[in-house]
Protein backbone atom coordinates (compact mmCIF):
# COMPACT_ATOMS: atom_id res chain seq x y z
CA UNK A 1 0.00 0.00 0.00
CA UNK A 2 1.65 3.36 -1.03
CA UNK A 3 1.20 5.95 1.67
CA UNK A 4 -0.48 9.26 0.05
CA UNK A 5 0.40 12.37 1.54
CA UNK A 6 -3.06 14.48 1.33
CA UNK A 7 -1.94 17.93 2.54
CA UNK A 8 -3.01 21.70 2.14
CA UNK A 9 -1.54 23.85 -0.51
CA UNK A 10 1.58 24.94 1.58
CA UNK A 11 2.45 22.04 2.54
CA UNK A 12 2.61 20.57 -0.52
CA UNK A 13 4.79 23.88 -1.95
CA UNK A 14 7.39 22.82 0.84
CA UNK A 15 7.43 18.52 -0.43
CA UNK A 16 7.72 20.74 -4.13
CA UNK A 17 11.01 22.97 -2.68
CA UNK A 18 12.10 19.98 -0.91
CA UNK A 19 12.23 17.71 -4.21
CA UNK A 20 13.93 20.69 -6.51
CA UNK A 21 16.43 20.97 -3.48
CA UNK A 22 16.91 16.99 -4.18
CA UNK A 23 17.46 17.38 -8.00
CA UNK A 24 19.98 20.62 -7.80
CA UNK A 25 21.99 18.50 -5.34
CA UNK A 26 21.96 15.76 -7.71
CA UNK A 27 22.35 17.85 -11.05
CA UNK A 28 25.28 19.18 -9.35
CA UNK A 29 26.95 15.40 -8.63
CA UNK A 30 25.74 13.36 -11.89
CA UNK A 31 29.03 12.74 -12.34
CA UNK A 32 29.85 10.63 -9.30
CA UNK A 33 25.98 9.31 -8.79
CA UNK A 34 24.06 6.83 -11.15
CA UNK A 35 23.44 8.65 -15.09
CA UNK A 36 19.80 8.68 -14.43
CA UNK A 37 16.80 8.09 -12.80
CA UNK A 38 17.10 4.42 -14.34
CA UNK A 39 17.21 1.65 -11.51
CA UNK A 40 16.27 2.24 -8.10
CA UNK A 41 18.99 1.88 -5.54
CA UNK A 42 22.23 2.60 -7.76
CA UNK A 43 23.29 5.18 -4.99
CA UNK A 44 21.41 5.62 -1.68
CA UNK A 45 20.45 9.77 -3.74
CA UNK A 46 18.90 7.64 -6.52
CA UNK A 47 17.39 5.57 -3.58
CA UNK A 48 15.95 8.75 -1.72
CA UNK A 49 14.43 9.89 -5.41
CA UNK A 50 12.35 6.59 -5.02
CA UNK A 51 11.08 6.51 -1.57
CA UNK A 52 10.37 10.56 -1.97
CA UNK A 53 8.55 9.23 -5.82
CA UNK A 54 6.63 6.98 -4.08
CA UNK A 55 5.44 8.41 -0.90
CA UNK A 56 4.78 12.15 -2.53
CA UNK A 57 1.36 13.18 -4.34
CA UNK A 58 -0.55 15.81 -4.10
CA UNK A 59 -4.32 16.31 -5.28
CA UNK A 60 -6.06 19.92 -5.75
CA UNK A 61 -4.10 20.95 -9.17
CA UNK A 62 -0.68 20.38 -7.23
CA UNK A 63 2.01 17.56 -8.71
CA UNK A 64 1.09 14.77 -10.00
CA UNK A 65 3.37 12.47 -11.37
CA UNK A 66 6.69 13.03 -9.24
CA UNK A 67 8.16 10.33 -10.43
CA UNK A 68 8.01 10.36 -14.50
CA UNK A 69 9.47 13.82 -13.52
CA UNK A 70 12.05 12.69 -11.74
CA UNK A 71 13.05 10.45 -14.24
CA UNK A 72 13.21 13.18 -17.04
CA UNK A 73 14.68 16.20 -14.76
CA UNK A 74 17.00 14.34 -12.72
CA UNK A 75 20.08 15.90 -15.10
CA UNK A 76 18.31 19.04 -16.40
CA UNK A 77 19.05 22.41 -15.01
CA UNK A 78 17.34 24.10 -12.15
CA UNK A 79 15.61 26.68 -14.27
CA UNK A 80 14.33 23.27 -15.70
CA UNK A 81 12.82 22.04 -12.71
CA UNK A 82 10.38 24.69 -12.26
CA UNK A 83 8.06 22.27 -14.47
CA UNK A 84 7.82 20.31 -11.31
CA UNK A 85 5.04 22.69 -9.70
CA UNK A 86 3.27 23.21 -12.82
CA UNK A 87 -0.08 21.92 -11.91
CA UNK A 88 -1.68 18.75 -14.15
CA UNK A 89 -4.84 18.45 -13.05
CA UNK A 90 -6.69 21.59 -12.86
CA UNK A 91 -9.68 20.22 -12.18
CA UNK A 92 -9.21 19.27 -8.62
CA UNK A 93 -9.34 15.20 -8.75
CA UNK A 94 -7.73 13.24 -6.93
CA UNK A 95 -4.85 12.08 -8.30
CA UNK A 96 -3.41 8.69 -7.86
CA UNK A 97 -0.26 6.29 -8.23
CA UNK A 98 -1.75 4.56 -11.58
CA UNK A 99 -0.73 7.67 -13.03
CA UNK A 100 2.76 6.56 -12.87
CA UNK A 101 4.33 5.18 -16.31
CA UNK A 102 7.38 3.38 -16.81
CA UNK A 103 10.82 3.88 -18.22
CA UNK A 104 12.09 3.56 -21.55
CA UNK A 105 15.58 3.61 -22.69
CA UNK A 106 15.99 3.53 -26.98
CA UNK A 107 18.83 1.09 -28.00
CA UNK A 108 19.87 1.75 -31.75
CA UNK A 109 22.30 -1.01 -32.36
CA UNK A 110 24.18 -0.14 -35.95
CA UNK A 111 24.18 -2.53 -38.67
CA UNK A 112 28.14 -2.27 -38.63
CA UNK A 113 28.18 -3.67 -35.27
CA UNK A 114 26.12 -7.01 -36.05
CA UNK A 115 26.64 -7.40 -39.23
CA UNK A 116 30.22 -7.56 -42.21
CA UNK A 117 29.19 -4.56 -43.85
CA UNK A 118 31.95 -5.18 -46.37
CA UNK A 119 30.25 -8.66 -47.45
CA UNK A 120 26.55 -8.70 -48.57
CA UNK A 121 23.89 -9.78 -46.05
CA UNK A 122 26.89 -11.65 -43.87
CA UNK A 123 25.92 -11.82 -40.14
CA UNK A 124 28.07 -11.08 -36.90
CA UNK A 125 26.79 -14.12 -35.30
CA UNK A 126 28.89 -13.20 -32.13
CA UNK A 127 27.91 -9.93 -31.78
CA UNK A 128 24.76 -10.76 -31.94
CA UNK A 129 24.71 -13.22 -29.86
CA UNK A 130 26.27 -10.36 -27.44
CA UNK A 131 23.89 -8.22 -28.18
CA UNK A 132 20.80 -10.31 -27.16
CA UNK A 133 21.74 -12.03 -24.14
CA UNK A 134 22.59 -8.31 -22.95
CA UNK A 135 19.22 -7.74 -23.59
CA UNK A 136 18.00 -10.70 -21.56
CA UNK A 137 19.40 -9.99 -18.63
CA UNK A 138 19.06 -5.93 -18.56
CA UNK A 139 15.10 -5.79 -19.22
CA UNK A 140 12.07 -5.20 -17.59
CA UNK A 141 10.62 -9.01 -16.18
CA UNK A 142 7.28 -8.26 -18.19
CA UNK A 143 8.83 -8.46 -21.37
CA UNK A 144 10.33 -12.50 -20.90
CA UNK A 145 9.04 -15.01 -21.56
CA UNK A 146 6.83 -17.41 -19.74
CA UNK A 147 9.64 -20.31 -20.50
CA UNK A 148 12.50 -18.16 -20.40
CA UNK A 149 15.66 -19.63 -18.20
CA UNK A 150 16.95 -16.30 -16.87
CA UNK A 151 17.86 -15.83 -13.95
CA UNK A 152 14.38 -13.87 -12.39
CA UNK A 153 15.79 -12.91 -8.96
CA UNK A 154 18.23 -10.62 -10.71
CA UNK A 155 15.48 -8.56 -11.95
CA UNK A 156 13.51 -5.93 -9.93
CA UNK A 157 10.34 -4.05 -10.83
CA UNK A 158 12.76 -1.07 -11.48
CA UNK A 159 14.49 -2.32 -14.73
CA UNK A 160 13.64 -0.30 -17.96
CA UNK A 161 11.76 -1.52 -20.77
CA UNK A 162 13.67 -1.36 -24.18
CA UNK A 163 12.62 0.10 -27.72
CA UNK A 164 15.49 -1.31 -30.10
CA UNK A 165 16.24 0.15 -33.46
CA UNK A 166 18.76 -0.77 -35.84
CA UNK A 167 20.51 -0.46 -39.18
CA UNK A 168 20.81 -2.10 -41.90
CA UNK A 169 24.62 -3.04 -42.39
CA UNK A 170 25.11 -5.09 -44.99
CA UNK A 171 21.72 -5.96 -45.06
CA UNK A 172 20.39 -3.18 -47.27
CA UNK A 173 23.01 -0.76 -47.46
CA UNK A 174 24.74 -2.53 -50.20
CA UNK A 175 21.38 -2.64 -52.24
CA UNK A 176 20.48 0.57 -51.40
CA UNK A 177 23.47 1.82 -53.34
CA UNK A 178 23.23 -0.54 -56.25
CA UNK A 179 20.08 1.10 -56.70
CA UNK A 180 21.45 5.09 -55.94
CA UNK A 181 19.02 5.76 -53.01
CA UNK A 182 19.79 7.95 -50.39
CA UNK A 183 19.43 8.82 -47.20
CA UNK A 184 15.60 10.66 -47.49
CA UNK A 185 16.79 12.73 -44.59
CA UNK A 186 19.74 14.25 -46.41
CA UNK A 187 17.14 14.84 -49.89
CA UNK A 188 14.66 16.64 -48.01
CA UNK A 189 16.93 18.55 -46.89
CA UNK A 190 18.74 19.06 -50.17
CA UNK A 191 15.66 19.69 -52.02
CA UNK A 192 13.79 22.25 -49.34
CA UNK A 193 16.30 25.46 -50.56
CA UNK A 194 15.14 26.26 -53.48
CA UNK A 195 13.32 25.20 -56.87
CA UNK A 196 16.36 25.33 -58.73
CA UNK A 197 18.23 23.09 -56.88
CA UNK A 198 15.89 20.66 -55.82
CA UNK A 199 15.60 20.81 -60.81
CA UNK A 200 19.22 19.71 -60.46
CA UNK A 201 19.26 16.62 -58.66
CA UNK A 202 17.23 14.75 -61.18
CA UNK A 203 15.51 11.68 -61.42
CA UNK A 204 15.80 7.79 -61.76
CA UNK A 205 13.32 6.01 -63.08
CA UNK A 206 10.55 5.46 -61.01
CA UNK A 207 10.11 1.78 -61.91
CA UNK A 208 13.86 1.24 -61.30
CA UNK A 209 13.70 3.06 -57.87
CA UNK A 210 10.49 0.72 -56.54
CA UNK A 211 12.92 -1.64 -57.78
CA UNK A 212 15.45 -0.78 -55.81
CA UNK A 213 12.94 0.33 -52.58
CA UNK A 214 11.61 -3.70 -52.67
CA UNK A 215 15.01 -5.38 -52.62
CA UNK A 216 16.57 -3.04 -49.99
CA UNK A 217 13.28 -3.09 -47.86
CA UNK A 218 13.50 -6.93 -48.56
CA UNK A 219 16.77 -7.48 -47.67
CA UNK A 220 16.90 -5.82 -43.95
CA UNK A 221 13.88 -7.10 -43.10
CA UNK A 222 15.75 -10.28 -43.14
CA UNK A 223 18.22 -8.94 -40.41
CA UNK A 224 15.22 -7.76 -38.63
CA UNK A 225 14.04 -11.22 -38.69
CA UNK A 226 17.37 -12.53 -38.03
CA UNK A 227 17.75 -9.67 -34.55
CA UNK A 228 14.09 -10.88 -33.55
CA UNK A 229 14.82 -14.59 -33.44
CA UNK A 230 18.29 -13.97 -31.69
CA UNK A 231 16.26 -12.60 -28.45
CA UNK A 232 13.53 -14.95 -29.05
CA UNK A 233 16.64 -18.02 -28.42
CA UNK A 234 17.58 -15.53 -25.52
CA UNK A 235 14.23 -15.64 -23.06
CA UNK A 236 12.95 -12.24 -24.23
CA UNK A 237 9.20 -11.30 -26.27
CA UNK A 238 10.64 -9.64 -29.35
CA UNK A 239 8.41 -8.76 -32.06
CA UNK A 240 9.25 -7.03 -35.31
CA UNK A 241 8.25 -4.00 -36.44
CA UNK A 242 9.13 -2.56 -40.32
CA UNK A 243 8.23 0.94 -40.75
CA UNK A 244 8.76 2.36 -43.36
CA UNK A 245 4.98 1.18 -45.90
CA UNK A 246 2.75 0.55 -42.96
CA UNK A 247 2.37 3.96 -42.27
CA UNK A 248 0.90 6.04 -45.13
CA UNK A 249 2.14 9.05 -43.97
CA UNK A 250 5.63 8.64 -43.02
CA UNK A 251 8.24 9.14 -45.36
CA UNK A 252 12.19 8.91 -45.54
CA UNK A 253 12.61 11.93 -44.23
CA UNK A 254 11.27 10.84 -40.73
CA UNK A 255 9.68 14.19 -38.51
CA UNK A 256 12.53 16.47 -40.05
CA UNK A 257 11.34 19.98 -40.69
CA UNK A 258 12.46 22.31 -43.57
CA UNK A 259 15.30 24.31 -42.55
CA UNK A 260 14.13 27.68 -41.20
CA UNK A 261 10.60 25.80 -39.88
CA UNK A 262 9.56 25.32 -35.96
CA UNK A 263 7.92 22.30 -36.67
CA UNK A 264 7.46 20.30 -39.98
CA UNK A 265 4.29 21.42 -42.26
CA UNK A 266 3.94 18.53 -44.29
CA UNK A 267 2.08 15.14 -42.38
CA UNK A 268 5.46 13.35 -41.70
CA UNK A 269 5.07 14.46 -37.51
CA UNK A 270 1.48 12.36 -37.69
CA UNK A 271 3.19 9.43 -39.46
CA UNK A 272 5.78 9.08 -36.91
CA UNK A 273 3.52 9.69 -33.62
CA UNK A 274 1.55 6.35 -35.28
CA UNK A 275 4.77 4.84 -35.35
CA UNK A 276 5.31 5.96 -31.59
CA UNK A 277 1.67 4.47 -30.84
CA UNK A 278 2.59 1.47 -32.47
CA UNK A 279 5.35 1.01 -30.50
CA UNK A 280 3.59 1.83 -27.13
CA UNK A 281 1.37 -0.19 -27.65
CA UNK A 282 3.42 -3.69 -27.85
CA UNK A 283 5.32 -2.25 -25.04
CA UNK A 284 2.30 -2.19 -22.65
CA UNK A 285 1.22 -5.36 -24.16
CA UNK A 286 4.77 -6.89 -22.40
CA UNK A 287 6.23 -7.08 -26.31
CA UNK A 288 9.77 -6.13 -27.01
CA UNK A 289 9.50 -3.68 -30.33
CA UNK A 290 12.54 -3.98 -32.96
CA UNK A 291 12.45 -1.51 -35.84
CA UNK A 292 14.84 -1.25 -38.61
CA UNK A 293 15.84 1.60 -40.44
CA UNK A 294 14.03 1.16 -44.10
CA UNK A 295 13.14 2.02 -47.67
CA UNK A 296 9.94 3.45 -48.45
CA UNK A 297 8.49 7.10 -50.21
CA UNK A 298 10.52 10.19 -50.38
CA UNK A 299 8.31 13.44 -49.36
CA UNK A 300 6.58 13.67 -52.72
CA UNK A 301 5.32 10.05 -52.52
CA UNK A 302 6.62 9.62 -55.83
CA UNK A 303 10.33 8.22 -55.17
CA UNK A 304 12.24 6.01 -53.23
CA UNK A 305 14.74 6.64 -50.27
CA UNK A 306 16.25 5.24 -47.03
CA UNK A 307 14.60 5.91 -43.23
CA UNK A 308 17.52 5.96 -41.51
CA UNK A 309 17.30 4.10 -38.09
CA UNK A 310 19.15 7.37 -36.84
CA UNK A 311 16.31 9.07 -38.12
CA UNK A 312 13.90 6.93 -36.66
CA UNK A 313 15.63 6.91 -32.88
CA UNK A 314 15.53 11.12 -33.67
CA UNK A 315 11.57 10.86 -34.54
CA UNK A 316 10.61 8.54 -31.61
CA UNK A 317 12.84 10.30 -28.67
CA UNK A 318 11.58 14.14 -29.62
CA UNK A 319 7.61 12.97 -30.42
CA UNK A 320 6.78 10.05 -27.48
CA UNK A 321 5.48 12.58 -25.02
CA UNK A 322 2.98 14.15 -27.26
CA UNK A 323 2.28 10.84 -29.19
CA UNK A 324 1.81 8.52 -26.05
CA UNK A 325 0.19 10.77 -23.39
CA UNK A 326 -3.11 8.69 -22.44
CA UNK A 327 -6.12 10.27 -20.03
CA UNK A 328 -8.78 8.71 -18.30
CA UNK A 329 -12.48 9.46 -17.38
CA UNK A 330 -11.36 12.79 -15.76
CA UNK A 331 -8.83 13.98 -17.94
CA UNK A 332 -6.08 12.92 -16.09
CA UNK A 333 -2.87 11.61 -17.42
CA UNK A 334 -2.56 7.66 -17.12
CA UNK A 335 0.60 5.53 -17.59
CA UNK A 336 2.52 7.96 -19.12
CA UNK A 337 5.72 6.11 -20.19
CA UNK A 338 9.15 8.07 -20.43
CA UNK A 339 12.16 7.91 -22.37
CA UNK A 340 15.15 8.19 -20.06
CA UNK A 341 17.68 7.67 -22.52
CA UNK A 342 18.95 7.07 -26.11
CA UNK A 343 21.74 4.74 -26.44
CA UNK A 344 23.86 4.30 -29.51
CA UNK A 345 25.82 1.22 -29.96
CA UNK A 346 28.51 1.20 -32.93
CA UNK A 347 31.40 0.15 -33.76
CA UNK A 348 33.72 2.69 -32.46
CA UNK A 349 33.97 3.54 -28.76
CA UNK A 350 32.18 6.90 -28.99
CA UNK A 351 32.70 10.47 -29.98
CA UNK A 352 36.59 11.33 -31.12
CA UNK A 353 38.14 14.50 -32.03
CA UNK A 354 39.02 12.87 -36.04
CA UNK A 355 38.23 9.75 -37.68
CA UNK A 356 40.34 6.82 -34.92
CA UNK A 357 40.21 4.47 -37.96
CA UNK A 358 42.84 7.27 -40.21
CA UNK A 359 44.05 9.14 -37.30
CA UNK A 360 46.45 7.69 -34.52
CA UNK A 361 46.17 11.13 -32.78
CA UNK A 362 42.72 10.96 -32.76
CA UNK A 363 40.95 11.38 -29.21
CA UNK A 364 37.87 9.64 -27.40
CA UNK A 365 35.78 12.52 -26.76
CA UNK A 366 34.37 11.41 -23.36
CA UNK A 367 31.44 13.90 -22.72
CA UNK A 368 29.76 16.51 -24.55
CA UNK A 369 27.25 19.01 -23.38
CA UNK A 370 24.47 20.87 -25.58
CA UNK A 371 23.33 24.29 -25.60
CA UNK A 372 19.11 23.57 -25.94
CA UNK A 373 18.77 26.84 -27.33
CA UNK A 374 21.36 27.16 -30.07
CA UNK A 375 22.12 23.24 -30.32
CA UNK A 376 26.11 23.77 -30.06
CA UNK A 377 27.94 21.55 -28.51
CA UNK A 378 30.89 22.21 -25.59
CA UNK A 379 33.48 19.37 -24.63
CA UNK A 380 33.48 18.62 -21.26
CA UNK A 381 37.35 18.08 -20.13
CA UNK A 382 36.89 16.62 -17.07
CA UNK A 383 34.35 15.51 -14.01
CA UNK A 384 34.31 19.14 -12.84
CA UNK A 385 35.49 21.64 -15.88
CA UNK A 386 34.16 22.38 -19.12
CA UNK A 387 35.76 24.02 -21.90
CA UNK A 388 34.52 27.12 -23.60
CA UNK A 389 34.88 26.01 -27.28
CA UNK A 390 31.65 25.33 -29.24
CA UNK A 391 30.33 24.16 -32.25
CA UNK A 392 27.37 22.75 -34.01
CA UNK A 393 26.90 18.98 -34.93
CA UNK A 394 27.52 19.59 -38.48
CA UNK A 395 31.34 21.33 -37.87
CA UNK A 396 32.35 19.11 -34.97
CA UNK A 397 35.28 17.52 -36.97
CA UNK A 398 34.09 13.95 -36.54
CA UNK A 399 34.01 11.19 -39.61
CA UNK A 400 30.84 10.45 -41.46
CA UNK A 401 30.73 6.82 -42.20
CA UNK A 402 33.97 4.49 -42.95
CA UNK A 403 31.50 2.03 -45.05
CA UNK A 404 31.82 2.60 -48.49
CA UNK A 405 28.27 0.95 -49.09
CA UNK A 406 26.87 3.27 -46.29
CA UNK A 407 23.95 5.78 -47.55
CA UNK A 408 22.86 7.30 -44.14
CA UNK A 409 26.00 9.44 -43.09
CA UNK A 410 27.70 7.15 -40.38
CA UNK A 411 28.48 8.66 -36.77
CA UNK A 412 27.71 12.43 -38.26
CA UNK A 413 24.16 11.70 -38.62
CA UNK A 414 24.49 9.87 -35.42
CA UNK A 415 26.01 13.26 -33.60
CA UNK A 416 23.54 15.32 -35.42
CA UNK A 417 20.37 13.27 -34.50
CA UNK A 418 21.97 13.17 -30.59
CA UNK A 419 21.76 17.13 -30.26
CA UNK A 420 18.47 16.73 -31.39
CA UNK A 421 17.48 14.47 -28.87
CA UNK A 422 19.33 16.14 -26.10
CA UNK A 423 17.39 19.78 -26.84
CA UNK A 424 14.38 17.43 -26.19
CA UNK A 425 15.77 16.63 -22.67
CA UNK A 426 16.86 12.84 -22.86
CA UNK A 427 20.63 12.11 -22.32
CA UNK A 428 22.27 10.21 -25.28
CA UNK A 429 25.35 7.49 -25.26
CA UNK A 430 26.97 6.80 -27.80
CA UNK A 431 29.18 3.94 -27.31
CA UNK A 432 30.72 0.78 -28.47
CA UNK A 433 29.40 -3.08 -29.47
CA UNK A 434 31.06 -5.69 -27.60
CA UNK A 435 32.54 -3.61 -24.84
CA UNK A 436 32.19 -3.95 -20.94
CA UNK A 437 31.22 0.14 -21.09
CA UNK A 438 28.25 -1.03 -23.04
CA UNK A 439 27.49 -3.67 -21.05
CA UNK A 440 27.38 -0.79 -18.26
CA UNK A 441 25.84 1.61 -19.89
CA UNK A 442 22.61 -0.55 -21.01
CA UNK A 443 22.23 -2.65 -17.51
CA UNK A 444 22.43 0.91 -16.04
CA UNK A 445 25.80 -0.18 -12.91
CA UNK A 446 27.87 2.87 -14.09
CA UNK A 447 27.86 5.66 -12.42
CA UNK A 448 30.30 8.14 -14.10
CA UNK A 449 31.28 7.98 -18.30
CA UNK A 450 34.78 8.80 -16.77
CA UNK A 451 35.65 5.72 -14.62
CA UNK A 452 34.73 3.45 -18.05
CA UNK A 453 37.00 2.69 -20.64
CA UNK A 454 34.78 4.27 -23.52
CA UNK A 455 32.24 5.57 -24.64
CA UNK A 456 30.80 9.35 -25.05
CA UNK A 457 27.73 10.77 -22.59
CA UNK A 458 25.86 14.03 -24.33
CA UNK A 459 23.91 15.95 -21.79
CA UNK A 460 22.31 19.19 -21.95
CA UNK A 461 24.82 21.90 -21.01
CA UNK A 462 24.82 23.23 -17.38
CA UNK A 463 23.87 27.30 -18.10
Amino acid sequence: MIPILQQNHVFSQFYIQLLELIFAIRYSLHNATTSKFQKCGHSKLGHLYHVVGCVVLYEGGCLVDVLYQMRRYSRAPHSQLTALSQPLNNRGNKLSWETMGDQIIILKIGGSSITNKALEETLDTEALKWFAKLISTSIDESILSHSSTIDRSSHSECKPKFIIVHGAGSFGHHSAKRYGLRCGKSVFLDESVSVDEKSSHGTLDTQYQMEGLSKTRHSVQKLNSAIVNSLLNHGVNAVGLSPGMIISSLRAHGATKRRGEECATDNSIAGMKLLCQSIHESLEAGLLPVIHGDACLLYDGKRAGILGGDTLVEGIATLWDESTAATNETGDRLGRSAISQVIFITDVAGVFTSDPKSDRNAELIRHLSVNSTTGELSIVDSKDNMSMNTSSASSLNVSGSSHAHDVTGGLKAKLGAAVAIVQSGIDVIITQCLSESTEAFVAGTWKSVWDLDSGTLISPSRT
